[in-house]
């Protein structure tokens, strides 16, 4: 049988499925910015194609070579730290098949570390969603391998969100000066 694509309005387009405006120019820059390691942001209100660029993106730098690991926080807000790590070794391992039993935030970055045979793109959707307790640690460790990036695999961050950055950082020490 040979659906005809319809237009979407709940959720990331499948481009066999709905109409889908491809976005080249800004896919090219996406990956520029991968190949350069810069770590970014895309920030957008709901429904106007921010998941379907990531994953069109995350796509190309498969081809490319990469490994993206596309992680939602969406449920993050109010979930306990213990949660949150079990949730990310699950991804982790899943997404790049290297196990990760990591007890705290700073032991799954240092993890990423040690893969030495990927170029690994985290993707981390709904970032403003991330529990407020917790997202300073995260990204400060974040910040904190991007200035060693020459040194490990972990080449891009993208932070997917619909609130700027500076409206979710708790400190006056934005430790993600380091984006675009």
């Amino acid at each position: 049988m040979n659906r005809q694509r319809y237009f979407n309005t709940s959720g990331p387009n499948i481009i066999k499925e709905h109409y889908t405006l491809l976005r080249h120019n800004y896919i090219e820059k996406g990956i520029d910015m991968v190949e350069r390691s810069r770590y970014f942001t895309i920030w957008a209100p709901r429904q106007t194609g921010k998941s379907t660029f990531f994953r069109q993106l995350s796509d190309e730098l498969s081809r490319l070579g990469y490994a993206p690991v596309k992680i939602n926080v969406e449920d993050f807000k109010n979930d306990s730290i213990t949660n949150i790590i079990e949730y990310l070794n699950f991804e982790l391992t899943t997404q790049l098949d290297f196990p990760f039993n990591c007890t705290d935030l700073g032991s799954i970055f240092l993890t990423i570390r040690k893969i030495a045979e990927k170029k690994i793109v985290l993707i981390v959707d709904e970032i403003e969603n991330f529990n407020k307790y917790y997202i300073n640690d995260f990204l400060h460790a974040i910040r904190k391998l991007y200035h060693s990036r020459e040194n490990h695999c972990l080449k891009s961050v993208i932070l997917v969100g619909v609130a700027n950055i500076s409206g979710i950082i708790q400190d006056n020490a934005s430790p993600f000066n380091i984006a675009d």
